[in-house]
């Protein structure tokens, strides 16, 4: 295994992350092409020609319909069984502005039966901050099973270059004080900051010192894109703190690889970043 991959999208029809109407907006951001829609076999086979484990996230934060919700996180724990190779576990993708009580119903359910992580908060799609005391039930019932979460941070590509950006408001995407205020007051709670947390990098690296209980995975972007003065601490006093993860297929596995690789940093960092920090957090 060369990495885990803390964010990876799925491919198949029923896996998809977005409508496949959104495809062609997401291949002009990322320059890509995005392979809607492969089968099972097609997707995982590219997991395995990359040589990584995977952690999903379902498409389940548009949906109101929670037979719909259950069905796919069904799917997915399926697909975690029948593939354990490359597919590590799931996080919970949950919009609390739709039925609370029947989200932390689902939590629990996605947790205890089917093996899931934690939640993953995403604050600019909701205008919901992390430290909002709506999510506070959903920590207390994450840190009871010991699993982690993950918030998002930084800049993102929704709405990017659509006017107004789709709506989203990126103030909720700062380190200090969300993630921070989440972190003190839930001190056995393993949180992951998602994204790269430009242009708040220096909040970042400030809470990743601070907290013990903090990580930050770089999904998202080319780390040839990182400002210089997140490489540095990726390099150096916090390389314990930063895991790897893609946002495949928006990013080909293959190329995050080799822009990694030819950034310069050192052996023992791209180790711990791919593959030995996420081993530590999840008990592998």
């Amino acid at each position: 295994m060369k990495a885990i991959d803390l964010e990876t999208q799925m491919t198949t029809e029923k896996g998809a992350l977005f409508p496949k109407d959104f495809k062609a907006y997401f291949e002009d951001i990322f320059k890509v092409t995005i392979p809607y829609y492969q089968t099972e076999e097609e997707m995982i086979e590219g997991f395995r020609r990359a040589d990584i484990k995977a952690i999903l996230v379902p498409p389940t934060a548009g949906e109101s319909d929670f037979d719909k919700i259950r069905e796919t996180n069904d799917y997915v724990a399926k697909l975690r069984d029948s593939y354990p190779d490359v597919i590590l576990g799931s996080w919970v993708m949950m919009n609390l502005q739709i039925s609370p009580d029947k989200w932390l119903e689902e939590l629990e359910r996605c947790i205890k039966d089917l093996g899931f992580f934690g939640f993953f908060h995403f604050g600019a799609s909701t205008g919901i901050p992390a430290n909002d005391e709506r999510l506070r039930p959903f920590c207390e019932v994450c840190t009871k099973h010991k699993v982690p979460i993950k918030v998002s941070v930084g800049h993102t590509a929704v709405g990017a270059g659509i006017p107004g950006g789709m709506g989203i408001r990126l103030k909720t995407e700062r380190p200090i004080p969300y993630i921070d205020d989440l972190a003190a007051d839930f001190p056995d709670l393993t949180i992951i900051a998602a994204h790269p947390p430009w242009p708040f990098h220096d909040e970042m690296c400030s809470v990743l010192l601070h907290k013990p209980n903090v990580y930050n995975e770089l999904h998202g972007w080319s780390p040839k894109y990182f400002p210089q003065e997140l490489k540095r601490e990726i390099n150096g006093r916090l390389k314990h703190k930063f895991m790897f993860g893609s946002d495949w297929p928006f990013f080909s596995l293959e190329r995050l690889f080799q822009d990694w690789e030819g950034e310069r940093y050192k052996p023992e960092v791209l180790a711990h970043v791919y593959r030995k920090n996420a081993e530590r957090v999840f008990g592998i």
